[in-house]
């Protein structure tokens, strides 16, 4: 179960904590936009999703030998960033990303252009680093939906 509240918790005290650059979000708000309307709709999230995998290459995680020290390596290098909070939630069958607090649009909040746009980097992002701490290369790691506070999900499946 997702705890709902703690969420929301996390991401104030994250943006009490921040400082938002608008000039570097305007600049990435006119790419996305941009990216998203020239190309097919399909084409262009595989294209953040590679942009994605690119960043994972050049910010590399070390290699972390439990689920608390991969969560705490994920979210130093989301820190140099500035672009919010991961919290791992393991079971069985699958790994949950939730990905709270993130980088939110010049536009505001209901920028939708630019939540698919971050959506698709964030999945290339993430399943890059999964592959290079074991994870499989046909184990899909994919956005699964955005919790009432606007956290986004993913999911990862493991092997069968």
């Amino acid at each position: 179960t997702m705890q709902e509240h703690n969420y929301t918790q996390v991401a104030q005290e994250y943006y009490r904590q921040r400082h938002s650059t608008p000039g570097w979000q305007s600049l990435v708000q006119v790419l996305f936009s941009g990216i998203l309307a020239s190309a097919d709709d399909e084409d262009g999230r595989r294209f953040l999703t590679l942009m994605g995998n690119n960043l994972a290459r050049q910010h590399q995680l070390p290699a972390s030998s439990t689920l608390g020290e991969l969560e705490d390596n994920i979210n130093h290098i989301l820190s140099r960033f500035d672009w919010g909070v991961v919290k791992l939630e393991a079971t069985q069958q699958q790994l949950a990303l939730v990905h709270i607090a993130w980088p939110v649009s010049p536009q505001g909040q209901d920028d939708e252009l630019w939540r698919i746009a971050l959506i698709s980097l964030f999945e290339g992002l993430y399943a890059e680093w999964l592959l290079s701490q074991g994870g499989q290369p046909y184990v899909p790691l994919r956005w699964q939906e955005s919790t009432p506070e606007g956290a986004f999900v993913f999911r990862y499946q493991n092997g069968l």
